[in-house]
């Protein structure tokens, strides 16, 4: 079921607290019940969470837009499920949410397998993990009349994140390299070279370390590094500046430290200077 994967989506790009992600959630249970009622031709849809084919919902799309504009005519206006969420666009917008999220789980998968298969040269990798979303025409034309050209970019670029968090917590074995700590939740995939600085590395898992929060947040603003040995260095501002026992126990007990380093991939050297020249070290 894609249930639970989409509900860790639709969290993920929606402010905490935001009534959106639940609503949307509901609205596709509340669809499911309307199916099963009332099939109208989507009974392969009863189970949502199911449906893999993007061009199937994009039917039901069309349908519940139909639907919405009967008011109390719709054979979908049942008693037992409050009337807003077909009228007010709840079961639309969160048919066009779920699309949007097959695709870029489809997406997904397919970077997954290329880097499970990969059996050259580690610098490689990275422009097979570039390549553009396969989006259906008939849903990609719909896509960019209402959001604009920039949807294959903003579409790829999400999944593209998300399956590089995927690749640096694979090789780092769930686990923080500083601390051992594997929490997945709190782990991130930290890059040396940043995101917007070179996208020809930004899918390189020599680019990558992962990091627990704590680490990743001062990692990124440059106020530790990794020397050529992989060993921690801490920047000037940390040494000079910070004083109390939890700066002692998080950074300066880990300086001269090496890190756990992955069985492959290692991070690349060239990166990790490039990322010192940048720090106070």
């Amino acid at each position: 079921m894609h249930r639970d994967y989409f509900v860790e989506y639709i969290n993920a790009f929606n402010r905490p607290g935001s009534n959106k992600a639940s609503s949307y959630i509901k609205a596709l249970d509340y669809l499911c019940e309307m199916i099963k009622e009332k099939p109208c031709g989507f009974a392969d849809c009863k189970d949502i969470w199911s449906v893999n084919s993007i061009e199937r919902l994009q039917d039901l799309y069309t349908f519940v837009i139909a639907e919405s504009k009967k008011d109390d005519d719709s054979v979908w206006c049942l008693g037992h499920i409050p009337k807003s969420y077909l009228h007010n666009g709840y079961c639309s917008a969160a048919l066009k949410s779920l699309q949007s999220f097959l695709l870029e789980y489809s997406h997904e998968k397919h970077l997954l397998e290329i880097f499970k298969k990969h059996k050259g040269k580690e610098s490689e990798v990275a422009s097979k993990l570039n390549g553009e979303v396969n989006i259906p025409k008939v849903i990609l034309d719909e896509r960019l009349k209402i959001e604009g050209k920039d949807v294959l970019r903003q579409i790829k670029t999400r999944a593209n994140q998300n399956v590089f968090r995927k690749i640096i917590l694979q090789i780092y074995k769930q686990s923080c390299c500083v601390s051992g700590l594997n929490i997945p939740a709190i782990n991130r995939a930290s890059h040396i070279i940043p995101w917007a600085a070179d996208k020809d590395k930004r899918m390189d898992p020599r680019n990558g370390i992962c990091l627990s929060a704590t680490y990743d947040a001062a990692f990124d603003r440059n106020l530790f590094s990794l020397d050529d040995d992989y060993r921690i260095i801490l920047s000037k501002e940390i040494k000079d500046y910070y004083t109390r026992d939890s700066v002692k126990n998080y950074f300066l007990s880990k300086e001269g430290m090496a890190i756990s380093l992955p069985d492959r991939y290692l991070p690349n050297k060239k990166y990790l200077k490039d990322h010192r020249e940048k720090g106070a070290f």
